[in-house]
């Protein structure tokens, strides 16, 4: 089985991070997040980024470790049932993306932006801070 940690908490999800956070807010019924959920990691691991990537999700836990289990995600992903973390970061649509430096988002997607602009914004974002 593949262990993936659920996180009652962004502090408990990222424990052990000294750099960025991007924060990949999705749900399990919506095909976009899938992608958004993937291709973000994908887009840190190719470019050897140091930034983890941390899902957020606030429907049931069982919905959670079913898709978790169903495509082998690993990474934290809080259950934020409350909302906390959605209403942080005034998040009212996913999928939605937030880059964050200790707890100041430096970025934040526009969901209703279209998705391949979304991703070479982010993307310029995290090349703006790490191309030194």
């Amino acid at each position: 089985a593949i262990e993936t940690r659920i996180c009652a908490s962004l502090e408990e999800a990222s424990r052990g991070c000294p750099g960025p956070v991007l924060l990949v807010f999705f749900s399990t019924d919506c095909l976009l997040c899938f992608d958004d959920l993937f291709e973000s990691r994908y887009l840190i691991d190719r470019n050897r980024w140091p930034v983890s990537v941390v899902g957020v999700f606030s429907g049931l836990r069982d919905d959670l470790r079913a898709f978790l289990e169903k495509y082998a995600w690993t990474l934290p992903v809080v259950l934020d049932r409350r909302k906390v973390l959605f209403k942080k970061y005034k998040v009212d649509a996913v999928p939605f993306k937030a880059l964050l430096m200790g707890t100041e988002a430096v970025y934040r997607d526009d969901p209703y932006s279209d998705p391949d602009g979304r991703r070479e914004e982010l993307k310029r974002c995290l090349t703006r801070l790490f191309s030194r």
